[in-house]
């Protein structure tokens, strides 16, 4: 089968507040395998295998025996795959999602637009990169990021939903909050989030109240 095993859930962002929505493109075409041979690795190729995928500590999700790698040498090995694939989408949206989970908002957008280069109509990465900007305080260019994932496609649940939780915790506007979801149930009302978004909706609405 393909191999397909993707950068530990360690880069996985899992903050409700600012929940990826590209976080979990796979590499259809590039593997990612962390192996713990002689050390660890970070091999970035075109292959098709039959080996079945190591196997992965429940607790870290890490290969069986991986030993620990740090943000300093996930950069470093990032930095190296990127100099051998300096345009290949997938692995720097992976890049730019890294410097997210370490705060580097600044450098994230970055790697945001240097996908959107390359893929304009990529909403996630649009949506994602408007998160960055709102959380360093450049809320309109992220208003406008946002406005354009929306006008490419109105219907685009990661869009409103992050704009939900901006405009909930951000501004704590219970009103326009409802509004966002009111649309959301009716685009799809069987959406996953729906009951806790709802929830987080009535708590605000009651501390207005207080």
């Amino acid at each position: 089968m393909r191999i397909q095993q993707t950068i530990n859930s360690k880069f996985a962002i899992r903050n409700s507040k600012f929940m990826f929505t590209s976080r979990n493109i796979h590499f259809a075409v590039l593997g990612i395998i962390l192996g713990a041979t002689s050390g660890y690795i970070l091999a970035f190729y075109q292959v098709q295998s039959t080996m079945a995928p190591p196997e992965v500590n429940a607790s870290s999700r890490m290969p069986q025996n991986h030993p620990e790698v740090s943000n300093e040498q996930m950069t470093a090995l990032f930095k190296q795959a990127l100099e051998k694939n300096p345009n290949q989408p997938e692995l720097m949206t992976r890049y730019a999602n890294f410097l997210f989970e370490l705060e580097k908002y600044s450098e994230a957008v970055d790697w945001f637009q240097k996908v959107l280069a390359l893929e304009p109509n990529n909403l996630n990465v649009r949506t994602d990169m408007a998160t960055a900007l709102w959380i360093t305080g450049q809320r309109e260019k992220a208003m406008d990021e946002y406005r354009k994932a929306l006008a490419a496609d109105p219907k685009h649940m990661p869009t409103l939903h992050k704009l939900f939780v901006l405009v909930l915790d951000g501004d704590h506007d219970t009103k326009a909050a409802a509004d966002i979801l009111k649309k959301m149930e009716e685009i799809d009302p069987k959406y996953s989030d729906l009951p806790a978004l709802k929830k987080r909706l009535a708590d605000e609405s009651g501390k207005a109240v207080r």
